[in-house]
């Protein structure tokens, strides 16, 4: 179970019982659930809200929680939140359970937010029906956002490829789906799409979604590139270089591989570079995280590589950009190095835990 951020919410006795009940069998499994009641029900170890304060409480909750678990009438839940309610891209999942255990229903943010896989999970605890509305879901397809959302994968105009695609998928027409190896064990559930084994093999009046990190040259209509933000860049530099200098470079790496830049994950490097102002504008840029290691970290890494003498004695490690991308993604590096305008850079793949 994916949500790690999550709170119980109960206004009763009853559901107080159950609220405790589903922290207790969570924590069975390995995972944490705060339980926030009313004050005169709450025991010392739990969160409480004062007599009047339940809605401002649900508020905080709503935009500081992954998941929240509402034991209590869904018309109370509805109308304290309807307020709150933004966008399905970032509304956290809000599941709504009655007292006795018996149903819990996927309220909100069911794909994205992970409200469904929540439902389902929470059921599995608690021998509870889940009640589970969205089309794809009861048509048993997979819908595109939730597929995406496995590999960690972008795709433009979100919210209208998303509705597009998942119609289609639900309605029962066809949706072809290519997906490179690389990414195929991320992706276990591809129920309604029309598997090809190769771009070639698809039909060129179906709808194509394609799974891959490359930039997609081929001219085709109704094309969605699914791209999995997977990849990892190690990257090296002599001191000061400019954000010019490393905009030329990661250019001409991407230009040389047909990479997609959104495929890029997160930056790493060696902490000796952690000054570099254009790594961080680097990142910043593609708003994505950036680590910097210790040679010690990456003196094992760096030795799967050619050593540079000068690098070793600059930071006491042979090889930076391919020692940082494989310890980074806990595999060998998928490019060869790239060396130019005074940079040095190697693509790292997250590879899908068993």
């Amino acid at each position: 179970m994916g949500k790690t951020n999550l709170i119980i919410f109960a206004l009763t006795a009853t559901g107080a019982d159950l609220a405790r009940q589903l922290r207790d069998q969570a924590a069975a499994v390995g995972t944490t659930m705060t339980v926030c009641l009313p004050a005169k029900l709450a025991r010392p170890d739990e969160s409480a809200y004062a007599a009047g304060e339940f809605q401002p409480t649900l508020a905080q909750a709503f935009a500081q929680y992954d998941g929240l678990v509402c034991i209590m009438a869904t018309g109370i839940v509805v109308r304290s939140l309807a307020p709150l309610v933004r966008d399905k891209t970032s509304d956290p999942a809000v599941l709504v359970m009655d007292e006795r255990g018996h149903h819990v229903i996927s309220l909100l943010a069911g794909h994205v937010g992970g409200a469904n896989a929540l439902t389902n999970w929470v059921g599995q605890l608690l021998t509870a029906d889940p009640v589970i509305t969205t089309a794809t879901d009861t048509e048993h397809v997979q819908a595109l956002d939730v597929l995406a959302k496995q590999c960690h994968g972008w795709y433009p105009e979100f919210k209208r490829t998303t509705k597009w695609i998942n119609a289609r998928l639900a309605a029962g027409k066809p949706v072809s789906l290519y997906v490179e190896p690389a990414f195929r064990p991320w992706l276990t559930d591809l129920r309604g799409f029309t598997v090809v084994e190769t771009l070639a093999a698809a039909d060129p009046d179906v709808p194509l979604v394609v799974v891959s990190d490359r930039v997609q040259t081929a001219k085709r209509d109704q094309l969605v590139p699914v791209i999995p933000r997977l990849n990892v860049l190690g990257i090296g530099c002599r001191k000061n270089v400019t954000t010019a200098m490393v905009q030329a470079a990661v250019s001409e790496f991407c230009q040389e591989h047909q990479l997609a830049w959104r495929s890029i994950g997160q930056i790493v490097s060696i902490d000796k570079k952690a000054h570099e102002a254009a790594i961080h504008y680097l990142a910043a840029t593609w708003q994505v995280p950036v680590h910097f290691y210790t040679a010690a970290t990456l003196r094992e890494s760096s030795e799967k590589y050619p050593q540079s003498a000068f690098v070793q004695q600059t930071v006491g490690v042979g090889n930076v950009a391919c020692a940082a991308a494989d310890y980074a993604s806990g595999q060998p590096v998928v490019t060869p190095r790239y060396a130019g305008h005074q940079i040095t850079l190697a693509l790292g793949r997250q590879t899908k835990d068993d």
